[in-house]
């Protein structure tokens, strides 16, 4: 069973953890090109005290509960949230997490005043931007933000 919840502080350490080893897969070094990385060592304040949320997805087994993705939203203009850190454990990728995690994240958006979603990516995950273009992400390069992105897509709510 899957489980997605807003993080809790105590969940951080694994959070960095989890978003460096999904960084490394496509060789990038978390820290290094984006300044979104250091936001994810002060969670949840650093989302939350700027109006944002994140999430931590779990794969729930008995008593084992196993990060398996995560996710945030931040407000960069009016009405415009980026969805930020969306990494998934590549065991969960194509499972529906994905999906959870982004419909989560929709939901909130639209419930705090949100009428476009964007964010930044980069060509060396293609499962993720062919995700993001399933999903109602259009390209649009302006929405580019992190050093390390190569693609910037926005979806209107």
């Amino acid at each position: 069973m899957i489980t997605v919840s807003v993080i809790d502080r105590a969940e951080v350490p694994e959070v960095v953890e989890h978003v460096a080893r999904v960084l490394a897969e496509f060789g990038l070094e978390f820290g290094v090109g984006s300044e979104t990385d250091e936001a994810v060592r002060n969670l949840p304040a650093s989302y939350l005290d700027h109006g944002g949320a994140f999430w931590v997805a779990r794969e729930v087994d008995g008593d084992r509960r196993t990060l398996v993705g995560t996710c945030g939203v931040f407000p960069v203009a009016p009405e415009t949230f980026e969805l930020r850190k969306m990494y998934l454990a590549a065991a969960a990728r194509g499972l529906g997490v994905g999906t959870r995690l982004l419909d989560e994240a929709i939901a909130w958006t639209k419930a705090h005043g949100g009428e476009r979603m964007v964010l930044d990516t980069t060509d060396a995950m293609g499962a993720a931007i062919k995700f993001y273009e399933r999903h109602g992400f259009v390209r649009d390069d302006t929405q580019i933000r992190g050093a390390r992105c190569t693609r910037g897509y926005v979806r209107p709510l």
